[in-house]
């Protein structure tokens, strides 16, 4: 099952303790599009009281698989006499049994923790990415331009050698040259016969996460992810004026990611690399692979 930005917002909220103790996690006793209702509130000795999750972010954390599971909304009031949270429209109708999380917003806002998760993604480095296969042979070219987001990361080159089926021959006898930022480097390989494949295996920056649905990289791992998301956003929250305070359980906080809980992860958890493949430079003008 894909780990989605929405699982990382749930996973950072509920660390920071921003989840509300009492009321914050529960099964709906039905709702719509704009609006989610807990009847089982007023159970409770001390119910929630009027406009008690206004500002609140409400997530949809369980919907049976279906929409709207995963998304958010900023709740805008809350009704005490029937016991129901009017948000903006989530699309898809909020139904009894779905799970709702309700998290405060006054330290640690939306938009500020998706910045934090970006980040944190960044942070932890590149990660393998799709491999590049724009480029083909020509026959009597050594010379190809390698694209602007491949040339940092790239890690091992292939060309297709198959006929009737496709298979790989990894190059080592290859070079690239550096150049400048914004602009294709060149990739130097022996002559080969026209038509065939080249395959570039390169590690690269992670997406930027945007929306709820937004996926984190399999090789890295949700714990990994949590950790670097919350040093991220806890750096962000400590260094605001109103936050320089020596004695911050924050403050503290941060130091324990930062020294703790973010290495421990990634040792626990190490992100998948694509080896890099050797090369050396030896070139001739014959093709090392020809049709028959």
């Amino acid at each position: 099952m894909a780990f989605l930005t929405t699982n990382l917002v749930q996973n950072i909220l509920n660390e920071l303790g921003q989840v509300d103790p009492h009321f914050g996690l529960f099964e709906a006793t039905g709702g719509s599009a704009t609006t989610f209702i807990n009847t089982n509130f007023g159970n409770f000795e001390n119910p929630p009281e009027q406009d008690v999750f206004k500002n609140y972010l409400a997530i949809v954390v369980s919907a049976g698989g279906a929409s709207p599971e995963g998304k958010w909304s900023v709740c805008s009031g809350y009704t005490d006499t029937d016991y129901t949270g009017t948000i903006a429209t989530v699309t898809d109708a909020i139904a009894s049994g779905d799970v709702i999380m309700l998290a405060k917003q006054d330290k640690f806002p939306l938009q500020q923790i998706l910045f934090a998760i970006n980040r944190g993604l960044e942070y932890l480095g590149d990660v393998p990415q799709n491999a590049d296969t724009s480029l083909s042979t020509v026959s009597g070219q050594t010379e190809y331009s390698i694209p602007v987001g491949v040339k940092r990361g790239l890690k091992q080159v292939w060309i297709e050698v198959g006929e009737d089926i496709t298979e790989w021959m990894q190059i080592h006898d290859r070079r690239n040259e550096l150049t400048a930022g914004g602009t294709p480097s060149v990739l130097y390989l022996p002559d080969w016969i026209s038509g065939y494949t080249i395959r570039l295996v390169y590690d690269g920056p992670h997406p930027k996460v945007t929306t709820y649905s937004s996926e984190i990289n399999e090789y890295i791992h949700p714990k990994v992810a949590t950790c670097a998301s919350i040093l991220k956003l806890l750096e962000w929250y400590n260094r605001r004026d109103e936050n320089q305070d020596s004695e911050s359980y924050f403050l503290w906080l941060e130091n324990e990611y930062r020294t703790k809980h973010l290495p421990f992860a990634l040792a626990e958890n190490p992100i998948q690399k694509t080896a890099r493949g050797p090369k050396y430079s030896v070139f001739n003008k014959r093709p090392i692979y020809h049709r028959d």
